[in-house]
């Protein structure tokens, strides 16, 4: 677990491609400097062959973000899972992020209509009601076996998981007046834990 207060941790943000005039572009969505003020941050460039233990030295935590699947993209950001694991270093995915680790650690990962375009829903997270946003159009149907379920939309999907050091949600929190993650992943990335 991680050892630092709130505001003192240096994350590693993948980032989505984007092909411009063309050209290739990593990119990054803005609203990550102000969820993350209070952080370190570091933007993973997609390039598979750069020393990615070296990078998970250097970072306190991974946070796969949203976007589109690219094979580039996926290399680097399976490689840099692999060497936060190796590291006992914990890992967040987003939207994306999430459904990418659902599918690498066993998971079950289906199409869904109608949740995409920021569309807000209602997820039960213990005995709550809480409101998030939606982007995709993926669901998963199971996570992997060894994963603790956090969050289910209203047809019993699972919205957030988490297993050991890594986690994941399908909302996107910086993209929210009110963000909002399941406390058990707040506390592994965001709070000083022992």
């Amino acid at each position: 677990m991680l050892k630092h207060t709130v505001g003192n941790l240096k994350i590693a943000l993948s980032q989505r491609i984007i092909n411009y005039r063309g050209r290739a572009y990593d990119s990054i969505e803005q609203a990550w400097y102000s969820y993350l003020q209070k952080h370190t941050l570091y933007f993973l460039p997609n390039r598979p062959d750069q020393d990615f233990d070296a990078v998970a030295h250097e970072v306190d935590g991974f946070i796969i973000t949203g976007g589109d699947d690219t094979p580039t993209r996926r290399t680097t950001e399976l490689k840099l899972a692999t060497a936060m694991m190796m590291q006992q270093k914990p890992i967040l995915g987003i939207c994306h992020g999430c459904f990418l680790l659902t599918d690498v650690l066993g998971g079950t990962v289906d199409t869904k209509q109608g949740h995409h375009g920021g569309v807000e829903h209602v997820v039960k997270y213990r005995d709550q009601d809480v409101v998030v946003n939606s982007y995709h159009d993926l669901v998963i149907k199971q996570p992997q076996s060894s994963a603790q379920v956090l969050a289910v939309d209203p047809e019993g999907d699972c919205e957030a998981w988490i297993d050991g050091l890594t986690a994941g949600i399908v909302w996107h929190p910086e993209r929210s007046q009110d963000p909002w993650i399941p406390d058990e992943i707040s506390t592994l990335f965001f709070k000083e834990t022992t």
